[in-house]
């Protein structure tokens, strides 16, 4: 990934919360032919980059991608187009032009399936917790009948990724002034979607931080 200086992220505890965050991944394979599969994702920490965890469906192709494959996990933040007209600075030179903000984490490492019932069990306990536990009313795999899950268990294969090189990229406006970078920020607040306000949070964020310095 190309990310000049002032935009790079590499903070390994902001890119794994990132991580957690962001859960569904991009995991693009090269073999035999480039492709992309979209897939939550679990991240488990270790005394390295890390480990992702996840499952595929027996009768999903991506389970016939050969062990041992290197692959690129993309995680992707929320989004916004940045319109020239919100520039504090500029207007009277017209030397604006549209832009994009966005986050993102991108892993890379070797793909290796896990035929294995019982870790896929667990797996599916730990993914499901981590995204009901903050729920008034947690569902938890075992309210499921038993029959069910072990079915659904006998369909999956677990799928494990050591991360090996983690980069993340925050574009959110640094290079500009203060006075921009408010003003961006306060019309992505304005826009009625909301990804845009999503992004105007992450860009009040890193300006509040950069006051602080």
């Amino acid at each position: 990934m190309y990310i000049q200086g002032r935009f790079r992220e590499d903070r390994l505890a902001h890119l794994h919360a990132f991580i957690r965050a962001h859960a569904l991944a991009t995991v693009v394979v090269t073999t035999p032919e480039p492709e992309a599969f979209l897939m939550p994702l679990e991240l488990v920490a270790s005394e390295s980059n890390g480990v992702l965890r996840g499952h595929a469906a027996r009768t999903n192709h991506f389970s016939t991608v050969p062990s041992g494959s290197r692959v690129l996990v993309i995680f992707q933040s929320a989004n916004a187009y940045i319109s020239p007209r919100w520039y504090v600075t500029g207007q009277d030179s017209g030397r604006v032009a549209p832009s994009w903000n966005y986050a993102t984490v991108h892993a890379t490492g070797s793909l290796h399936f896990i035929d294995d019932a019982a870790w896929v069990r667990r797996h599916l306990e730990s993914l499901t917790s981590a995204h009901e536990s903050s729920r008034a009313n947690p569902w938890r795999v075992r309210e499921a009948p038993p029959d069910f899950i072990d079915g659904l268990v006998k369909r999956l294969v677990g799928i494990e990724i050591p991360i090996d090189r983690i980069e993340g990229k925050q574009f959110l406006s640094q290079q500009l002034s203060t006075a921009d970078r408010a003003s961006l920020a306060r019309h992505l607040r304005a826009e009625p979607r909301g990804t845009a306000h999503d992004v105007a949070a992450m860009m009040d964020e890193l300006i509040a931080i950069d006051q602080h310095r």
